[in-house]
């Protein structure tokens, strides 16, 4: 029976900064997409005063913003699959571990073995955990480093169970297999809800193709004909009447009608974008990406017009 091998450590502990890099690298993109958006959102207003066209200034202020988003967005989904990529391969890392102490070896020397495997994004965090151990820093201080690398709930609540395997001793190879019996639940019950939810998701989507279909008819059918009305009007020359159906028409701001679909439809797209993010992925920052597709279909959607 392989027996738990106690935790040594030194007098001098290493301190730990928390990871930067991803905070580093969206500064890096983020400030010259955020500059960039500004000068289109100016430039948009600027060519406003030429036109008395008011969809310059909207897209212009529409693809501003998206030109500030979309390169932090990018790096968002990035660090999304960085994460999914290391909670999928931590039953194999765990199974692995398994392996290396059923043939002898105890838990740090299977740790340090199962890092030159390929494990997805998992392995360069297992390589800078080995590089750690062998260097003697700490086996609570490596955990901690490496649990706040990976930067999930999933490989934290794994390494507090690793340390706490270490601590309390017995059977290493039975602890690992609940380990991973415990991590492959966890994920599972993970997938069913994802599954369970995409309809909702899908419903969204077809909710906002339903508004954006009517508000097309409308602007190109129903209100187009109060246009050809409004123009037989103007240009009859029989006395116009001061109340009445024919004059309600003749009032109507048919560009202000249109406005208020393309704001409404903008509205819709955000809410509901932070919607289908918060039910899908459990964030509301993922529905960013949600948000960038709704309000892109509905810009093509009132061109189109």
């Amino acid at each position: 029976m392989q027996k738990a091998t106690p935790i040594k450590k030194k007098a001098s502990s290493v301190a730990i900064p928390k990871p930067s890099i991803i905070y580093t690298q969206k500064f890096r993109v983020g400030t010259p997409s955020v500059v960039v958006g500004m000068i289109i959102v100016v430039l948009s207003l600027y060519f406003q005063g030429f036109s008395d066209n008011t969809s310059i200034r909207d897209v212009g202020v529409i693809f501003g913003v998206l030109t500030a988003v979309v390169p932090l967005t990018m790096l968002q989904l990035k660090e999304s699959q960085r994460k999914d990529s290391i909670d999928r391969n931590l039953p194999l890392f765990l199974l692995a571990l398994s392996s290396a102490v059923q043939s002898g070896a105890n838990l740090i020397r299977a740790i340090e073995t199962t890092a030159d495997r390929n494990m997805g994004s998992l392995t360069p965090e297992l390589k800078n955990l080995r590089a750690n151990l062998s260097w003697g820093m700490p086996v609570e201080d490596a955990f901690e480093n490496f649990a706040n690398r990976t930067g999930t709930k999933m490989a934290r609540r794994v390494t507090v169970l690793l340390e706490m395997a270490l601590k309390i001793g017995g059977d290493i190879r039975t602890n690992l297999e609940m380990i991973q019996k415990h991590v492959t639940e966890l994920q599972n019950l993970e997938k069913e809800r994802k599954s369970s939810l995409a309809p909702y998701t899908y419903t969204i989507y077809i909710s906002f193709a339903v508004f954006l279909g009517i508000s097309v008819i409308l602007s190109s059918q129903f209100f187009s004909q109060f246009e050809l009305i409004q123009d037989l009007l103007n240009n009859s020359s029989a006395p116009k009447s001061s109340g009445g159906f024919l004059s309600s028409i003749s009032n109507i701001d048919i560009k202000s009608l249109n406005q208020v679909l393309f704001n409404m439809s903008i509205i819709e797209a955000v809410f509901g974008g932070i919607a289908a993010g918060k039910i899908g992925s459990g964030t509301y920052v993922a529905g960013i990406k949600h948000i960038i597709v709704m309000i892109v279909m509905a810009v093509v959607a009132f061109m189109m017009i």
